[in-house]
């Protein structure tokens, strides 16, 4: 058994040179004074970084190396550790520094006090711009009355953001968000789809995007639009989802407006044309059974008569259509063999291609059109009719049609070198309206493009048009490949029609 021995002076040595070895090998300047401000130690960094040559026992009492003061040292006097962050400007450069007192105890009394001057800049604006971002993130929130949650599968518990609970009419602190909760937020009769919707979510391993409405303070109802994803461990198992809430209460509202306002606009046309037609026939009916010659002022007469009921006839036959044209469905929809409408249409038109002298060119490749082809065959009647009509005089209209695909869209071109208009933003938003016309210069009611526009836009397409006096006009349509127009199943659980 060894004999134990007290340490000697060589050992004594031996520690203090490992102790300021590794003082002196930290990057932060480390100095202690005794009560009368005497330095009593001190690393290299202090040197280094201080602009004064202080060696030990040289009093600190007047000097101020990263803005220390005598007030703070007689705190660590007093046997208080605490840190003070400093703001000083070094070398050209504003720094942030995070000064720690210490007291130093000796024999159970204090004899000083030990400091360390810590360079805290890059965190503290780290900080700063993650709080920032974190302002901005919840101003932003709040703007759109939207949330962020997450979702611990593991421990059935939900994390909201504060906006979150004004969303779903809850206060911080008081509502426990778990799954079983937020269910009972839901409304009965949308339970069975958001819950449909989350299970296929985790298990297709697609977006969770569904809209539901929710019932808050004692039968409010809400309408809310969640997005989300889940979130898979190594092994493939679900353990977490996140996502947000969007407030979309007003959008439904003004939606289900607009539909209600149009169903109201129909029974009320419908109700119209039945009580107009009828004595407007009636009125038709009688004007045939009069001879005309007998009286030349009553021939003029029921003549004007006949004109004008022949107009409101054909006025209530157009809105009749239009109204038809916007019930389209989906279901209807086929694969349109583009070879067909367009022979379809040239027969229609063979008089007038064949007295105008028409040129008509076309490069379509072998694209097919999705749709119906009734609609099909009426917007290129349209179109090239319109392309006759408004042709030069002087010279043999010539008309290119061109289908293309491109960018998972196809686009469709009717281009003539006709008379063409200045076209300015305001003559532009008419030249679709119904009875709007492109020139004033030809008589016709308009109604062509009006109608091409509507059937476009009920085959969930968009047309356009741009036209140069004395150049042409080339009317633009375009279908998007990858929409797909049917309802899903937020809309068909709820009837929102959105």
């Amino acid at each position: 058994m060894k004999s134990s021995s007290l340490p000697n002076s060589s050992d004594n040595e031996l520690q203090t040179a490992h102790l300021q070895a590794i003082l002196d090998t930290t990057a932060d300047p480390i100095w202690s004074v005794d009560l009368s401000f005497n330095l009593l130690a001190c690393n290299a960094s202090f040197h280094s970084d201080s602009t004064k040559n202080v060696t030990i026992g040289g009093n600190l009492s007047g000097l101020s190396f990263f803005g220390e003061t005598i007030e703070e040292y007689k705190r660590a006097f007093e046997g208080e550790s605490f840190h003070v962050k400093k703001n000083i400007a070094l070398k050209g450069q504003s720094k942030i520094f995070l000064l720690s007192f210490d007291p130093i105890l000796s024999s159970g009394q204090i004899a000083g006090c030990c400091v360390r001057q810590t360079d805290i800049t890059d965190k503290e604006r780290i900080i700063q711009k993650l709080q920032n971002s974190e302002a901005k993130l919840i101003e932003a929130q709040q703007i759109a009355n939207m949330g962020h949650w997450n979702f611990d599968m593991i421990a059935n518990k939900i994390s909201w953001s504060d906006q979150l609970f004004k969303v779903f009419g809850q206060e911080k602190g008081k509502f426990e968000a778990t799954y079983e909760a937020l269910m009972e937020i839901i409304h009965p009769e949308d339970r069975d789809a958001f819950n449909f919707d989350v299970e296929r979510c985790i298990k297709e391993k697609v977006y969770h995007d569904i809209i539901h409405r929710i019932v808050i303070n004692g039968g409010e109802v809400r309408y809310v639009h969640q997005r989300g994803k889940a979130f898979y461990d190594e092994k493939g198992k679900p353990f977490r989802m996140a996502g947000t809430t969007l407030d979309v209460t007003k959008t439904v509202q003004a939606n289900q407006k607009i539909i209600n306002q149009n169903k109201e606009l129909q029974n009320f046309v419908y109700v119209i044309s039945h009580n107009l037609r009828r004595p407007l026939a009636n009125l038709l009916g009688l004007q045939s059974l009069y001879k005309d010659g007998i009286d030349p002022e009553n021939d003029e007469v029921l003549t004007m008569m006949q004109r004008s009921c022949e107009a409101l006839d054909n006025t209530i036959k157009d809105l009749n259509t239009s109204l038809t044209l916007k019930e389209v469905s989906f279901e209807d929809f086929k694969i349109i063999d583009i070879n067909q409408v367009l022979e379809d249409v040239f027969t229609l038109l063979d008089n007038e291609i064949e007295e105008s002298h028409a040129q008509i060119s076309t490069n379509i490749g072998t694209v097919d059109l999705f749709g119906i082809k009734s609609y099909f065959v009426n917007i290129f009647y349209n179109l090239i009719s319109n392309a006759i009509k408004y042709r030069k005089r002087s010279i043999n209209p010539k008309i290119h049609i061109e289908i293309l695909e491109k960018h998972e869209s196809i686009y469709i071109s009717v281009s003539d070198n006709g008379i063409g208009i200045e076209l300015t933003p305001e003559r532009k938003k008419k030249v679709f309206d119904m009875y709007g016309r492109l020139s004033g210069e030809n008589e016709g009611k308009g109604l062509g493009l009006y109608l091409a526009k509507t059937q476009v836009e009920a085959m969930y397409g968009e047309i356009d048009v741009e036209s140069k006096p004395k150049k042409g006009s080339t009317f633009s349509i375009r279908f998007d490949r990858q929409y797909v127009p049917k309802p899903s199943l937020k809309h068909m659980s709820l009837g929102m029609g959105l």
